[in-house]
């Protein structure tokens, strides 16, 4: 893998762990819950956005997310329940761009350790891959 490929999967990654590891589970103001909303938001896409530059650089066609999610729990023989818990972290993400229904906004603060913990098994996961991907090619 070159290094500049390399440097994106690192910045994403900064990224994620950036945003998520002091996020509060209670904001104080408006301002703030759309601040905790917002870090959420863009740190599932964020991942969302690593595995779908895993699947090609493992050689497989990029799909939509639910299918290079389940990929990738193929692929690594990861419990299942670790890639449903994105899915449905993946559908947060979309109640919370859309903002459909009016977000019932206790059961997003409320499952913000939940979501942290979740990115950060997928964060372990990334980087038993890209540490293999970065493994130097025997002739």
């Amino acid at each position: 893998m070159d290094e500049l490929r390399l440097k994106r999967y690192r910045d994403k990654i900064n990224y994620i762990v950036d945003k998520i590891k002091d996020l509060p589970k209670i904001a104080k103001t408006e301002l703030e819950k759309d601040g905790i909303f917002y870090a959420i938001q863009t740190s599932i896409e964020a991942m969302l956005d690593i595995i779908a530059m895993i699947v090609k650089d493992l050689g497989i066609p990029v799909k939509d997310d639910v299918t290079n999610i389940s990929t990738i729990i193929k692929k690594r023989n990861i419990e299942p329940k670790l890639g449903e818990d994105l899915h449905r972290a993946n559908g947060l993400r979309n109640i919370l761009v859309h903002r459909y229904n009016r977000v019932d906004e206790e059961i997003v603060l409320d499952s913000i350790g939940d979501i942290k913990g979740l990115l950060f098994e997928w964060l372990d996961v990334i980087e038993e891959v890209l540490d293999e991907l970065c493994k130097p090619q025997r002739s």
